[in-house]
């Protein structure tokens, strides 16, 4: 009889926590507007909790006070567009996917798969489901709306399925019954994180979110309800919860005196803390020299690399999403990366013009330095002797500055473009450049090393150059990690097939050529009887499923 064989790997040390421990969490029992617990927590920590899986979750629900049974704040927000993203959180930027003709053709937030290909609908629709746990996926012949399918295959297995490319999508489709609509984990919403985190996990009460915008736009944890999510107006005065150490000390750095190309050590920092180095202010940078080994004077990999597409941000590290540009008409017009200001609007302009400059002063205001300096000659002479080059958020402070200014003289201010992007997708434009850097045409030097003995100044290297590092992050601890493996063959399967121990050595080769060979143990996981398979045969249902979908 046809029919797979099963079989469960135990690897020891290959997998390592998630982000279990990679945010410090501070329970505020303070009432708050959503507002006043943002600006809290980023004058205190870093921002407002960001929360990526059920663990953390769980640890938001444990440090909120037991005699407290309301909500807290976390810093979940309704944004202004909606994005595709995962159950599990990934987002889809770049990814996979296998619209069927027409599709999506916005009949719904929510994504089923019908014959290997996938339709928006809406997410009250009642669909059976798969569900993933480690490597193997289970249909769920239960008709139920797309929420209450993400909180079933939470409970009782890992998540709904994220599908990542053409064979996953083909491995999903071989155990489902032809013909019917069966929730996957893709979805759509409007809800955006307080420090621009990218990913998508969510975890929403029942009946939420709303899908129509209006003063319910902030969003609370219950402690009591399994620390599911309500949206609140963002005026509702409630505890809070804040993530990160003290501002100079929210992430804890990690020197490796170990030389790698940049992606290899991308990867080595992502499986043992959270991710190479990223950087936010001098006080981060000076911290990163002062752990470097005293006797090492090369540079080292931090997390910047080049990205794909240009951004607006400020010298001081904040982005421009969704804040003020007064340009003048018909800027920008590409000219340069930097931005000048002149009687009040801005132009876009080379980098290496050489022009006067405003300077924020730390508590005092502006003022304005007339020594004609390039763009990134202005901002090191900012940050050595006042704050930084001026950010303008609204019409106010570029009124302010203008004041100070000389009338139909051009002024350099914080505003550069650049497509230099975080490793961790950190979206602060903090830049430490050294002098001549970055090169403005792209190749092979697209990944950032920093100075151990230039004031810690960045410059752009070869991502194949192998150098020392430095990783941000708690250490992860290790876990076992079981893997489900399901063989297939024709005619009679043998439970004890000889065949086992060379499939072991061969995932033992792999793991080798992954680098992986000091770091893990694998081995079958044996059934109470001893054996290392199980039979499975195949089978085939019918399903009543409605054409229109509805």
């Amino acid at each position: 009889m046809d029919g797979s064989l099963f079989v469960l790997l135990l690897l020891s040390g290959l997998f390592w926590s998630s982000s279990a421990l990679s945010r410090q969490y501070h329970y505020i029992n303070v009432r708050m507007s959503w507002p006043e617990a943002q600006s809290y927590c980023r004058e205190r920590f870093t921002d407002l909790a960001t929360v990526d899986s059920m663990d953390d979750v769980n640890r938001l629900v444990n440090i909120v006070d037991a005699g407290y049974s309301g909500s807290v704040w976390i810093g979940l927000k309704r944004g202004t567009q909606k994005r595709w993203g995962w159950s599990n959180g990934e987002n889809t930027t770049s990814q996979y996917y296998n619209w069927d003709s027409e599709q999506p053709d916005e009949d719904g937030d929510c994504v089923a798969t019908v014959n290997g290909v996938w339709h928006d609908m809406s997410c009250a629709n009642k669909r059976y489901f798969v569900c993933y746990e480690n490597s193997g996926y289970n249909m769920i012949q239960s008709p139920i709306t797309w929420s209450d399918a993400q909180s079933y295959c939470r409970q009782n297995y890992t998540d709904l399925p994220t599908i990542n490319n053409s064979e996953q999508n083909n491995q999903i489709n071989k155990i489902l019954l032809s013909g019917c609509y069966i929730w996957i984990g893709l979805f759509r919403d409007s809800w955006e994180w307080s420090d621009k985190w990218s990913l998508f996990f969510r975890h929403w009460a029942a009946g939420q979110p709303s899908q129509s915008s209006g003063s319910d736009d902030c969003v609370g944890m219950s402690r009591t309800d399994s620390g599911k999510w309500t949206q609140y107006s963002c005026d509702l005065q409630q505890p809070f919860i804040c993530y990160g150490g003290d501002s100079a000390l929210s992430r804890q750095y990690h020197y490796i005196n170990v030389r790698m190309s940049w992606p290899e050590a991308q990867s080595y920092c992502r499986e043992r803390f959270t991710d190479l180095a990223t950087v936010d202010s001098m006080d981060d940078v000076n911290r990163l020299v002062n752990i470097v080994d005293a006797g090492y004077s090369g540079s080292v990999w931090i997390g910047l690399k080049r990205g794909t597409q240009k951004r607006w941000g400020w010298s001081n590290g904040e982005n421009t999403s969704s804040q003020y540009y007064n340009w003048a008409s018909g800027q920008p017009n590409g000219d340069g990366d930097c931005v000048a200001t002149v009687n009040g609007v801005w132009h876009d302009m080379l980098c290496n013009y050489k022009q006067y400059f405003v300077c924020v002063v730390e508590n005092f205001g502006y003022i304005l330095v007339q020594s004609a300096k390039s763009w990134s000659e202005a901002q090191s002479y900012c940050r050595q002797n006042y704050r930084d080059l001026p950010t303008i958020n609204n019409s106010e402070q570029n009124n302010q500055i203008n004041k100070i200014l000389l009338s139909g003289w051009y002024f350099w201010i914080g505003l550069f473009l650049d497509s230099w992007e975080w490793s961790d997708k950190w979206s602060l434009f903090f830049r430490h450049w050294a002098a001549g850097q970055p090169s403005q045409s792209s190749g092979s030097d697209d990944c950032v090393g920093m100075s151990t003995t230039d004031s810690g100044k960045w410059a752009q290297y070869s991502c194949d150059l192998q150098q020392p590092f430095i990783c941000y992050g708690d250490a992860k601890l290790i876990r076992n990690q079981i893997v489900r493996l399901k063989l297939a063959c024709n005619g009679k399967c043998s439970l004890n097939d000889p065949s086992q121990t060379a499939i072991l050595n061969e995932i033992s080769i792999k793991l080798k050529s992954m680098g992986l060979e000091g770091e893990s143990k694998i081995s079958w996981r044996k059934s109470e009887g001893g054996e290392v398979f199980h039979q499975q045969s195949n089978r085939t249902e019918n399903c009543n499923n409605k054409s229109d979908r509805q």
